[in-house]
């Protein structure tokens, strides 16, 4: 079917007079979650992966995606299709190798402005230019394509926010008008920012509660939404108003470009387009507005994962008592589904479970399917990757379970990783520190035994929002510095191919120290870690005491919770009694 789809799509190619064609897995919004309507990546290579590109040419056909994929790309595509890692590989390079000249197609609503512009950069001096094709060459060859969503918003409670959404829309106004006066309209071109400005939240995808619409906020604190009216009449509507998402083009046209300012990083290219060079390209400043939580949005935070602790304590001692019972990976998704559902406020997961027994561990976002995933394996360790959107907060957790007897190595492994979690839980670092510098932080215990991981530390995370939020995180690239009430996950790893994964991950805030012009980090993730896995004798007396006082947090926290439920509150107690000195 694979090869089917390739011709169909090069057929389209050459009715447009293209060499290549460019398929991301991205949609109009830019968002890494795509409603099905727009998984267009996975339609034409079988790819399901949370980012990628794919590159068709008359008779060839590349897939490139990160570290975290390498393994699972080569598992869903075929033989038609080469797999690259990025960024060993590079999109730019392989087609200057392999295509040297002639024109590269693209949707120009599916390339953000900045895309383009880093594109048509690239291609300069060379025989290969882009071309911006209007109709989607993947719709065109998919019969079965599903509909767009179309799901009702409601109101995000301010209560939760802190803020009202005409306070969050002056404080938009403001900071434009100190950085650029001339401004009269602000496109909003992401999702979540239009959710958090707004306190709105939809069903849109089926992990992220936001509605799938454009907007455009005007230097009077009206919100121009364009999308169905009918999805917001369980709102409250003021200051909005509404248009077709299709009159988005012939709105822009109406107004004078000078006075307009866009996301070059969110907005698509097609209307980039149509603003031209005399608009404004600039961060939102909504994307800072919206990472530095509210003191209330923090206590939200820490609110849902405290409930989030309760459905997860109760699951790891069912998976306890089950994991070697001949259960199957997609069981966990399903049983962590129905603890979550217990929950008060809870809408959906936060993303797709990742449950990976073993060797399946090794592979950093495998996504277990029904008919395709594994039997618990005994004697090795299961990686289950979780987090759950509630109607106040977004929760995401990852924990490296022992099934059986964990060998000598699996053990020395995972406690040099929480060697490594531990580094960033505890730093304490002056204001302005950025990302690379706490990503180095985490990594120089593995680095110090010969390990490492191909994934970033930490990455942003919305309050009822994206569970991957910009614009800073913790990585080698993480040049933004990290900032007061900032949501950050603390996710080192290591994997070995063909044997096992081991990842832990907490969700840190970050706080003021106690000493002036210094901050520090709040776990709010509070679920035991595995005790099995930890070898003592790696760690020092500070590591030592940091479990177990995050253990007595977890026990405090948890234990009201389960209150009666006599088999799990047996099961916390001894998942959090204190380590000893062995």
């Amino acid at each position: 079917m694979g090869d089917d789809r390739l011709g169909a799509l090069r057929q389209r190619m050459a009715d447009h007079d293209i060499d290549a064609y460019l398929i991301p897995r991205g949609d109009a919004f830019s968002g890494e979650e795509v409603p099905a309507s727009d998984d267009r990546l996975r339609f034409i290579s079988g790819f399901s992966g949370s980012a990628g590109l794919a590159v068709v040419t008359r008779d060839q056909a590349a897939l490139f995606s990160d570290g975290r994929y390498t393994l699972q790309m080569k598992a869903e595509t075929n033989a038609s299709w080469q797999c690259f890692v990025q960024p060993d590989a590079n999109v730019i390079d392989w087609i200057k190798a392999e295509i040297g000249q002639g024109v590269i197609g693209f949707d120009p609503w599916l390339m953000t402005a900045s895309a383009e512009k880093d594109t048509q950069s690239k291609f300069a001096n060379t025989h290969l230019s882009l071309k911006p094709i209007d109709d989607n060459l993947i719709d065109l060859i998919w019969p079965d394509q599903p509909p767009p969503p179309q799901f009702k918003a409601w109101d995000y409670q301010e209560a939760n926010a802190g803020v009202s959404r005409s306070e969050k829309i002056k404080a938009v106004l403001e900071a434009l008008a100190k950085t650029s006066p001339a401004i009269r309209h602000v496109m909003i071109t992401a999702p979540d920012q239009l959710a958090w400005l707004a306190n709105l939240r939809g069903a849109d995808l089926p992990h992220t509660p936001v509605i799938l619409a454009f907007a455009m906020l005007d230097n009077q604190g009206k919100l121009t939404v364009f999308a169905d009216q009918k999805q917001f009449d369980d709102c409250d509507n003021t200051q909005l108003d509404f248009k077709p998402r299709t009159a988005i083009l012939d709105h822009l046209t109406a107004l004078t470009t000078s006075e307009i300012a866009y996301d070059p990083a969110t907005c698509p290219f097609a209307i980039a387009r149509v603003l031209g060079p005399d608009a404004t390209a600039a961060e939102n400043p909504i994307t800072l507005m919206k990472a530095r939580k509210t003191s209330a949005e923090q206590e939200a935070i820490r609110n849902a994962h405290r409930r989030d602790a309760a459905a997860m304590v109760r699951f790891l001692a069912w998976l306890d008592g089950h994991a070697e019972s001949g259960i199957r990976e997609v069981d966990i998704a399903e049983k962590m589904l129905e603890f979550r559902q217990q929950m008060e406020g809870f809408i959906s997961p936060s993303f797709a479970t990742i449950c990976g027994s073993g060797p399946n561990g090794a592979i950093v976002h495998y996504r277990a399917e029904e008919g395709k995933d594994s039997l618990i394996l005994a004697d090795t360790l299961c990686l289950i990757d979780s987090g759950g959107q509630y109607h106040d907060a977004t929760t995401d957790i990852t924990r490296t379970i022992a099934v059986g007897t964990p060998s000598e190595a699996m053990k020395r492994h995972f406690t040099i990783v929480l060697k490594g979690h531990i580094a960033l839980d505890q730093a304490v670092f002056p204001k302005g520190t950025n990302g690379v510098q706490l990503d180095a932080i985490t990594r120089a215990p593995l680095w110090s035994e010969g390990m490492d991981f191909a994934h970033g530390t930490g990455h942003g995370v919305g309050c009822g929002l994206n569970v991957h939020e910009g614009p800073v995180n913790i990585s080698k690239r993480g040049v933004r510095p990290v900032e007061k009430g900032m949501l950050l996950s603390n996710e080192p790893g290591y994997y070995i191919e063909g044997q096992y994964g081991i990842r832990i991950e907490n969700l840190i805030l970050a706080v003021e120290d106690q000493r002036e012009g210094y901050l520090r980090f709040e776990a709010v993730t509070l679920v035991p870690m595995d005790k099995r896995l930890i070898d003592v004798a790696l760690l020092t007396e500070r590591e030592r005491d940091w479990i177990n006082a995050y253990h007595q947090r977890v026990y405090e926290t948890v234990a009201p919770q389960i209150k009666g439920e006599d088999a799990v509150l047996a099961w916390l107690e001894d998942a959090t009694s204190p380590l000893t000195s062995g």
